[in-house]
Formats: C-alpha cells, structure tokens, sequence
C-alpha cells in the first residue's frame, strides 16, 4: 500500500483515473499534491487496479464537457463488465474478478481484494471498514459453478491467487465476442 494518500483518498484517486481524470484534477478535487496523486497511481497502475496512467491535466483547449468522467461516456471496460454479466450471468463485482482474470496471467488474491474494496468504496465512502480476505475465495467459489456451466475452470495457485488457462480464455473470448 502506498505512503502517499490514506486509504479512502487513495481508493478515490484510483477511481477517478479509472474513469480519465487527468492527474492534476484528482490532486486538485483531493486537495493533495500531484506528486502524491502520481505515485498513489503508479502503484494502482503496478498492481492492476488501473490499466492506464491518466495524462498530467486537462488540456488548455478542452471544454467543460470534455471533463466529464469516462463512465458517463461508452468505454470498452465498461462494455467488457456488462458483457461478462449478461453472457456468464455474473453479478458486478463477480465480473470486475473475471476482467482481472482475463487481462492478467495470474491475479493474486491481493489484487482481487482490491476489486472487492474498490466497488466497496464506489457504493459508500463514509464506510472505512474493509472487508475480509476471505471473501475473494468466497466469490471465486460462486464463479466457479457459474462458469463450469461453459466448461471454464479457475485454477489456483495455492498460497498465491487464480488463473483461468488458455483453453478456458479461448472459450471466454468466443463467448464474449459472439453476436447475440
């Protein structure tokens, strides 16, 4: 966990990038320094909580509605996490694990908990709790008996995480890009 921003600042800035505020704006909203804000997100961005870095700020030219946050506009992840609950009939945070599944080799229990603690976080921020650990083998349990269904295993590493295998991903792929 970083050192820079406290536990719900840092799950916030995560957020806010996630969704393509540049940097300096999520400083700013935070009242914290960008260079906190940075390194806040290098280490989302090194952990998979965020698949990119956000540019440094807005640009001079943009307009009031450029700023909107990219889940009020069509984004491909959000598109991937309602095709994954539609097709596989997943709930929300049951397809936030499966895209971590899906873009990583390996996804570390860590990680996985991040997911939990992130859409945690997004639905009431007044609530510093976290969640138990356990409750990532809890949720990979559930998909597991959703996904035998398409003939998909989730293997794990034991003492480390979960990994779905090249045969599993290839079935997942033709699942979620079929027409329907």
């Amino acid at each position: 966990m970083t050192d820079t921003l406290e536990r719900p600042y840092d799950l916030i800035a995560a957020r806010l990038a996630h969704e393509g505020v540049p940097v300096s704006a999520i400083a700013r909203a935070l009242g914290k320094s960008s260079a906190n804000v940075r390194d806040c997100l290098e280490y989302h961005l090194e952990i998979g909580g965020i698949t990119e870095m956000p540019v440094a700020d807005w640009p001079p030219t943009a307009r009031r509605a450029d700023h909107l946050p990219a889940f009020l506009q069509k984004e491909p992840e959000k598109i991937q996490l309602l095709s994954c609950q539609r097709v596989l009939n997943l709930t929300p945070l049951e397809a936030g694990f499966m895209l971590v599944l899906l873009k990583r080799d390996e996804a570390d229990k860590e990680t996985l908990h991040y997911v939990i603690e992130t859409q945690r976080a997004m639905r009431r921020a007044d609530n510093p709790e976290t969640t138990d650990k356990k409750m990532v083998d809890v949720i990979i349990c559930k998909m597991r008996k959703k996904l035998a269904k398409h003939g998909v295993t989730i293997t794990t590493i034991w003492g480390k995480g979960y990994f779905i295998d090249e045969a599993g991903r290839q079935i997942l792929e033709d699942l979620l890009t079929s027409p329907r």
